[in-house]
């Protein structure tokens, strides 16, 4: 006797015979829920990290937004409301302004600095000479020591007492160069300039350096047979090729410049002596929320200093942003 779903069955349509997969449907009618769960599985192994991250950075980030709506000192309970006056205040703060105007210089002389000498070691090391790696580890070796440690060496080596680098200069018959680097307004900030660019001189070598050797020979060998000289074929084939090195490069520097505070803190002190020629936004934030160097009570303003902190956020992120819109665009992929 035929099935009574058997499709030569007078009436029966063909649309309704039951395949395999509707057979496990209609069998198991949560199949289709256990597939979904399986699709979206992946997120439980994400789940971890998100709420770590939640619990040390979204979490603390909105208590501190809350807190700049507010004028706590820093002590005690005293959370009064005042609204959006810490950021009205912030947008008319001179010392803020001078800040970002030091950081700025600071961002663009290292900026210039890494991607002219910095690639050019990069380069010359490229060209594998002997004990390559032995210079990339010495070059790479400030990177790698802390920020406090390279302030404090500095200024020992800086210092008109004990320090050596006046000396040498008047045993070079250079005594004209002579400076009291920290303390003269005219070379204090070039001095920070020169001590950050000394620590982060291996950044850019490693990764221009990485950026030249993922560059195929055959387009180089290409450019010179074509009649391309060594400086055509560097300005022509390589540079374009270090479009993502720069871009990194570009990116890393702004945040590191604008989040500067270690070094000049350990140099020139709280309030970026001599004079606040050498005052950076993270001293200036730094003074605000725990005082100057007499720490007095009266100095802090933890809420204001949040607050300055929240609008440097925004803005490095908005840069940021733009900034590697901008610079991916002239990307070029091997």
């Amino acid at each position: 006797m035929p099935h009574p779903l058997d499709p030569a069955m007078p009436g029966v349509n063909a649309g309704m015979r039951l395949t395999p997969k509707n057979r496990r449907v209609s069998g198991n009618p949560r199949w289709s829920d256990s597939k979904s769960l399986r699709k979206y599985s992946h997120l439980w192994f994400v789940l971890p990290g998100l709420l770590f991250f939640s619990a040390v950075m979204v979490g603390p980030a909105l208590f501190a937004f809350v807190v700049s709506l507010t004028s706590w000192s820093g002590l005690g309970t005293d959370y009064q409301f005042i609204g959006m006056n810490n950021y009205v205040a912030a947008a008319l703060h001179w010392p803020f302004y001078r800040a970002a105007l030091h950081n700025l210089e600071i961002f663009v002389a290292i900026l210039v600095f890494q991607h002219t000498f910095g690639l050019f070691v990069a380069v010359q090391l490229n060209a594998k000479p002997r004990f390559m790696q032995f210079y990339r580890t010495v070059l790479f070796l400030p990177v790698i020591v802390s920020l406090v440690s390279t302030g404090f060496i500095w200024t020992l080596m800086l210092s008109s007492n004990i320090g050596f680098i006046n000396p040498v200069l008047h045993d070079l018959h250079l005594g004209f160069l002579a400076k009291n680097w920290l303390s003269d307004p005219q070379w204090a900030l070039p001095t920070v300039i020169v001590v950050i660019a000394w620590n982060s001189l291996g950044w850019s070598v490693v990764l221009y350096l990485a950026g030249l050797q993922n560059i195929p020979e055959e387009l180089q060998q290409a450019a010179q047979i074509d009649g391309a000289n060594a400086w055509q074929t560097f300005w022509r084939v390589t540079f374009p090729l270090l479009s993502p090195s720069f871009t990194s490069l570009t990116v890393l520097t702004f945040i590191g410049t604008f989040r500067a505070f270690d070094v000049v803190y350990v140099l020139t002190g709280p309030i970026g002596s001599p004079n606040f020629s050498t005052d950076v936004l993270g001293t200036l934030i730094y003074r605000n929320a725990f005082g100057g160097s007499g720490f007095n009570n009266n100095d802090l303003r933890m809420s204001f200093a949040i607050t300055m902190a929240i609008i440097l956020f925004l803005l490095m992120t908005a840069v940021c942003w733009a900034m590697i819109r901008v610079l991916r665009k002239r990307e070029i992929e091997v």
